[in-house]
């Protein structure tokens, strides 16, 4: 009797080879606090030590290669950065073109039958992978490699082109079913349509575009974020500059109907572009989901489904604008990238209840069998396993910041100061008819700048 007890467990466990067993009872959230902290306290040091490394055959491996990454990215270790970043693309490109991604991922999907979700191997959301290419293409720009920046933007826009063409239907019935089983994240989430369309991403790619003077590109993708973002004022005289410029006279004419004249140019002037990123995205939370399992006999039990949830408080940023040369210049956001974490959380939701469902009633079967074989003892340990391990998938990649804003102005060819609240000031140079990029990333107590001469 005992050893089938014991037997039984280790067919659980063995279920179990994709993750730690910390992992198995430790939600991904929980355990990168510390981490997290860090950051805001602006040790950095401490955060990279503190960041778990998994091997290949880890569930959280190309999450871990995110965070490591990212770090990297924060403490201006870019050569460090950029193979790490490369590592996780080429890894997604395997995992799209290998048939056999089909027999692995419904071998992760029985093993989480019997654990939790956090055995399926972890794959980065589109919102994700548009971020990777940006930090990528941000790198390049830092090395003045504008063409190796082109290519990475491009990657991140088809990021998003290709999840614009897998997600044309509307939500189905099922899905608005599942949703309303779920807490609220419109406060989070508000006007977002989907978890995948960045502006930032377009913004970058056209202003580099701009830079390389292929202005027409330039022009297709700053349309792209303005259609993301139209509220945006920076992004209605991007589209309407340039399509003055580029003779797209039917297009300048209705952009200037619904944003008024474009800004006159100055003749000894150049633009300045400044990216803040701000803050980190938020974690998700638990919420405890209780729904009815019918058993054979039609009778209805209700069990407890760990499910992840973003608490629905929107990111209110500290820095809202910054003073150049005597101009004071709102910032505006670009992305708030919790609301695109939030909007892929939504949509994911019917398959995670369909999985949690399922798993409740594999354990369940499980907890009888081994009832019936080791009597209290078997029943006892089983019911002790499924309650401990019935937590929350909170995976996602949590050194991201939760919002990125644009200031954008014309200033006189010459030396210039910007200022940043109790921030140094940062100095920089603007040449006549160029275009300088400054890119500032504040994390509490952590700040780091760039300047650039695009």
């Amino acid at each position: 009797m005992q050893r089938s007890v014991i037997f039984g467990f280790c067919a659980i466990l063995g279920g179990c080879s994709t993750i730690g067993f910390g992992d198995l009872f430790t939600d991904y959230a929980t355990q990168m606090t510390p981490v997290r902290q860090a950051i805001n306290s602006n040790n950095m040091a401490q955060a990279q030590q503190l960041l778990p490394t998994n091997g290949q055959s880890h569930s959280n491996y190309l999450l871990n290669q995110l965070e490591h990454a990212r770090l990297n990215t924060l403490t201006n270790q870019d050569d460090t950065a950029q193979p790490q970043y490369e590592a996780v693309y080429q890894q997604m490109e395997i995992k799209r073109q290998a048939a056999k991604v089909q027999l692995s991922a419904g071998l992760e999907q029985s093993n989480a039958l019997l654990t939790n979700d956090s055995v399926i191997a972890y794959t980065p959301a589109p919102y994700e992978m548009s971020m990777l290419h940006s930090y990528k293409a941000l790198s390049y720009v830092y090395q003045n490699d504008i063409e190796g920046a082109l290519v990475e933007v491009r990657r991140a826009n088809k990021v998003q082109t290709d999840a614009l063409t897998a997600n044309q239907d509307d939500l189905d019935a099922s899905v608005k079913e599942a949703q309303k089983h779920y807490p609220s994240m419109d406060e989070v989430i508000k006007n977002v349509k989907n978890g995948y369309q960045n502006a930032f991403t377009f913004y970058l790619s056209g202003l580099l575009y701009q830079s390389n003077k292929q202005y027409d590109d330039a022009y297709i993708d700053f349309k792209k974020a303005l259609e993301i973002n139209p509220e945006n004022t920076y992004l209605q005289q991007d589209v309407l500059q340039l399509a003055k410029r580029q003779g797209f006279d039917q297009d300048f004419a209705e952009f200037k109907k619904r944003f008024g004249e474009p800004t006159k140019r100055a003749a000894n002037s150049g633009d300045v572009v400044v990216l803040v990123e701000q803050g980190l995205v938020p974690e998700k939370d638990e919420f405890v989901l209780r729904l009815p399992i019918y058993t054979s006999r039609g009778d209805a039990r209700f069990y407890s489904l760990a499910m992840p949830v973003y608490k629905d408080n929107a990111f209110i940023p500290a820095i809202n604008k910054i003073s150049i040369a005597a101009q004071v210049l709102p910032l505006s956001p670009l992305v708030r990238l919790e609301a695109l974490a939030a909007k892929t959380l939504e949509e994911q939701t019917p398959a995670r209840v369909s999985r949690q469902i399922l798993r409740l009633v594999a354990k369940e079967k499980v907890r009888a069998e081994l009832a019936r074989s080791g009597g209290d003892v078997g029943n006892i340990l089983a019911n002790i396993y499924n309650l401990a391990s019935e937590q929350a998938d909170t995976r996602s990649w949590l050194t991201l910041p939760n919002q990125i804003s644009v200031a954008r102005t014309q200033l006189a060819a010459g030396d210039h100061v910007l200022k940043l609240g109790a921030h140094s000031d940062i100095n920089f140079t603007v040449s006549k008819q160029g275009l300088t990029l400054i890119y500032l990333t504040s994390i509490n107590n952590y700040f780091n700048s760039h300047v650039v001469q695009l």
